[in-house]
Parts: C-alpha cells; structure tokens; sequence
C-alpha cells in the first residue's frame, strides 16, 4: 500500500507541477497545498489533463473513513473504483513515498523510496467528480517486498499519456506490462526503476 509520499521541488519538473497546480487553488484555503509530507486527507498536486490540487481519499460510503488505495488488480471490477478507472484516471507526481516494515516485536521501521537519480517519479492514480484520488497499489517487487508486500503503481514516463488517454484494455495491457518491466532485473531502454529505499527511523 501507500499510506504516505512526499514533495520536495527540487527537480525542475516537478516545481512546475507544483506551481501550476497551485495556480488552481483559492489562496484563502486553510487546507492549500504545502511541499513535504502528504498524508490521507491532504491536498496534494495531480496530473489528469492538467495540473490540479485534490484531496487524498476516495470518501467510504457510510462511513467517515477515507479509501486512500485502491488495488490495481481488482479496481476495474470494483464498484467504488469502477467508473474512475474507465474514465478519471490521473498522475501522482512525488519525490518519493514511504513504507514500514513490521518486526518481530510489532515495532515498525521506516524506510524511503526514491528514484536513485532523485527525479520525480509519477504514482498511477484516480479521481472522483469532485476532486478527490486514489492511488492504485500493485504486488512489490521482489527486492521490496521484505518490506512490505504491495507498493503504488509506478508509471515509467513513456506510459504517462496511454495511462491518461487510453482505453480500459489498453490500461490492462500497460499494468501487466508494467508488473513484468518492474520485476526484471534489468530494465528495458526508456523505463525507469525505483532502486533507493532507505532506512530512515528505527523504532
């Protein structure tokens, strides 16, 4: 799963996310997006057709409870996800995302992950009527799942427009695609690869 990513604008690509997303918000919000932490029920910069800020969280009917993941192997058949994945499907740019990892004495540990070359990587994601996302969620690598046994959908930067743009099939066939680009070893020309995680706080 993905319970919490991050923002730093230090790659020039996402600054200019971040600014024209910004652009799109009432300045006298007191929820206005802030680079650092994103937590469920934060507002956080999204990519659909254009830069936009939404909140994290697809709301659970009858409950006061947020959906903040949905799992991209069941989404397409999923009533709650079903109507956003055929239509309102977006980006979740970030500069990386965390993950903890359960011990033996039911401590946890937090590890980082990251882009080794610290560029922004883009979570695959989507987004209800009213400004709301999920970000889907697919089995972890091998060399993660130590860690924990899901991680987002990393969409590599020559898929961006066909998970934005194309049909339910085509989806299908490119989060297939994507399983297998992400579990070899070496990557193909053109793909990128989280290969940075970092153990950054012990219990």
């Amino acid at each position: 799963m993905c319970g919490r990513y991050w923002i730093q604008a230090e790659d020039d690509e996402l600054r200019e996310i971040v600014v024209r997303a910004q652009a799109t918000q009432n300045t006298s919000e007191t929820n206005a997006f802030q680079s650092g932490d994103v937590y469920p029920g934060s507002i956080a910069p999204v990519l659909a057709h254009h830069a936009d800020c939404m909140c994290w969280g697809f709301p659970r009917l009858n409950s006061g409870t947020l959906l903040i993941n949905a799992r991209s192997e069941t989404a397409q058949a999923s009533p709650m996800f079903r109507d956003a994945m055929l239509s309102r499907r977006c980006l979740i740019p970030a500069s990386g995302y965390y993950e903890w990892k359960t011990l033996d004495n039911k401590k946890k540990e937090k590890y980082a992950f990251s882009l080794s070359d610290s560029k922004t990587i883009y979570m695959a994601g989507i987004f209800t009527k009213d400004n709301r996302f999920a970000i889907l969620t697919r089995e972890a690598v091998p060399e993660f799942y130590s860690i924990h046994n899901r991680m987002p959908v990393i969409i590599p930067n020559h898929l961006k427009d066909i998970w934005l743009n194309e049909s339910a099939e085509v989806l299908h066939d490119s989060l297939t695609k994507l399983c297998c680009t992400y579990a070899e070893e070496k990557p193909k020309s053109g793909t990128e690869q989280i290969s940075f995680f970092t153990l950054i706080h012990h219990p």
